[in-house]
């Protein structure tokens, strides 16, 4: 009786130890499991995984930038995936070298951890410290540089935050005036800034730190011009004040894309030291005092000390 006893009480802490041992590492496992949800990947790793950053991944490798994405950071890292580089028209990385994604790509990123909750408009800047990005958020979203637009947020990494794009962020390598002296539409712009006084040249020469942004006529918009005012009369010597009045009318101080537009409620203060108003019902309108509408019929060129939008009538004080 005694020793049945006995070895029944061996057979239950035999039992017991079993379980003991088998809750134990269960217990081990679980841990290593949380621990490894847990654990996040770096924004580099983060990419790697994930199918539709193909094309960026390559692109950071050819530039010898993953180690620096891999680094403690923290990085903000707004992220083209493959259907931004084919907007972009990057269908192929063979044509570029390191150097030419090299400033392309620092342009995406900024050396902090910005949530979508903290994202305010204005300018940013990137670890490419020749280019600053200029961020719009409004009730349709957060853009950058006019026509960029935020389509994923808060994408969370070890080393920062992942935000998606739907395009490429290509730094501006043209001023406002190399822009206009490029592009054959703007060749009546061009002759009428020429004719004006040299301070209309200098301001769009020199803009400052926060740049300036030009409602641009095209040859057109001038031609309509031409049938109640003409050119002669503009460009006539003793008319140079009118016509510089009405040039730095197009120019409005600082640098303002086209969703920043659903944020302006009031008239805006030209170069000129007048007024311009918006319109955006029927789409983007900018209000010349005395000739009314002018459609924006292309937005967010961007320069290096500005931005243009080009309008198709020429806008009067």
């Amino acid at each position: 009786m005694i020793n049945s006893t006995l070895q029944k009480m061996k057979q239950f802490k035999y039992f017991s130890f079993l379980m003991f041992a088998s809750l134990f590492t269960l217990s081990i496992t679980s841990c290593d499991k949380e621990d490894a949800v847990d654990d996040p990947k770096s924004i580099v790793e983060v990419a790697s995984s994930d199918n539709q950053f193909s094309t960026l991944v390559s692109a950071l490798t050819k530039a010898e930038l993953t180690s620096t994405l891999e680094s403690d950071g923290p990085f903000t890292v707004f992220a083209p995936n493959n259907t931004a580089f084919a907007n972009a028209g990057i269908t192929d990385l063979s044509g570029l070298s390191k150097d030419d994604l090299m400033p392309i790509l620092t342009s995406h990123v900024i050396a902090d951890e910005i949530m979508s909750d903290e994202v305010t408009s204005g300018k940013a800047s990137t670890v490419n410290d020749n280019n600053d990005i200029y961020i719009s958020v409004n009730s349709q979203g957060v853009f950058i540089n006019g026509n960029i637009k935020v389509i994923q947020t808060d994408v969370d990494a070890s080393n920062g935050v992942i935000h998606v794009i739907d395009n490429v962020i290509v730094p501006p390598s043209k001023s406002l005036v190399e822009i206009a002296l490029d592009d054959p539409n703007f060749s009546e712009l061009v002759s009428l800034v020429q004719a004006a006084d040299p301070a209309v040249v200098a301001a769009l020469s020199n803009a400052s730190e926060d740049g300036l942004t030009v409602f641009a006529p095209t040859n057109a918009a001038f031609e309509k011009l031409y049938q109640t005012t003409p050119k002669s009369t503009l460009t006539d010597p003793a008319n140079r004040a009118l016509l510089t009045s009405v040039l730095l009318y197009h120019v409005v101080p600082g640098r303002v894309f086209s969703p920043d537009l659903l944020n302006i409620t009031a008239p805006v203060a030209t170069a000129e030291s007048t007024t311009v108003a918006f319109d955006l019902n029927g789409g983007a309108k900018v209000v010349g005092k005395t000739s009314g509408n002018s459609n924006i019929t292309a937005a967010n060129i961007l320069a290096t000390n500005g931005v243009i939008h080009v309008i198709d009538t020429v806008l009067l004080p």
